[in-house]
């Protein structure tokens, strides 16, 4: 009996080899034909390098781990361009939030998870969302290790009363 089902699992590994696995679609884009699927955990362990480079005010890392020509927008609909200019918004979010108002920099990643479309040589943008002095909801485009950008929405906690 264990012969006949070792024999039966090597045989549908074989089938399944010589035939071409289609990709499971968890979503669709703009762009016609394009889909969306999972991305990898690599693209999530970038995200985590980049958001424990935040908390820690280290700029060197931030900067080796963003392109060059890296896109950000923040919550307030400013943009800019680049590694420096990014580790710039990080210190002045940090000047701002505990200098100024003695708030603490600090947060709870609630979740991240990476999406990939199956068109594009775009590379896999991470999800997450992020509580501490606001609920933060940000989007990274990572491709070759790298981020390529970055866009964030803000809103205040609210209390519901029953």
């Amino acid at each position: 009996m264990k012969k006949l089902l070792l024999l039966s699992l090597i045989g549908l590994f074989i089938s399944c080899g010589n035939q071409k696995c289609e990709t499971t679609s968890n979503g669709f884009t703009s762009t016609e034909g394009e889909q969306v699927t999972m991305g990898s955990q690599e693209s999530v362990d970038i995200f985590l390098k980049i958001d424990n480079a935040w908390k820690e005010r280290d700029y060197d890392a931030i900067k080796s781990l963003v392109s060059d020509d890296a896109q950000f927008i923040n919550a307030d609909g400013e943009s800019f361009i680049g590694g420096q200019a990014f580790a710039d918004y990080i210190e002045k979010d940090y000047q701002e939030t505990v200098v100024q108002n003695g708030q603490d920099w600090a947060w709870t990643i609630n979740y991240a998870f990476a999406v990939k479309p199956t068109n594009a040589d775009r590379g896999e943008y991470v999800n997450a969302r992020f509580t501490g002095n606001y609920i933060a909801e940000e989007w990274y485009q990572i491709k070759d290790g790298k981020l390529v950008s970055w866009h964030q929405t803000r809103r205040t906690p609210t209390t519901t009363t029953n």
